[in-house]
């Protein structure tokens, strides 16, 4: 199963912008992760269409099963 960390950030033009970490922790909680976004949002990590995050709306983990064929 491939699992995916999705941080959704809420910019400072009002719009959202998804994050997506590959293979989080299996025991990873929400405290840790919204300690990270807060340093994010205060460091201004990144900029989308001239908008920086101005905090974290959600995070959530993605579960995927991916089934070759052959």
């Amino acid at each position: 199963m491939k699992r995916t960390l999705e941080m959704e950030f809420r910019l400072d033009n009002d719009k959202t912008k998804t994050i997506s970490l590959s293979d989080p922790k299996d025991d990873l909680t929400l405290a840790p992760v919204e300690a990270w976004a807060a340093k994010v949002v205060a460091k201004k990590a990144f900029i989308v269409g001239g908008a920086y995050p101005a905090a974290l709306k959600g995070a959530t983990i993605r579960t995927v099963e991916v089934e070759e064929l052959v």
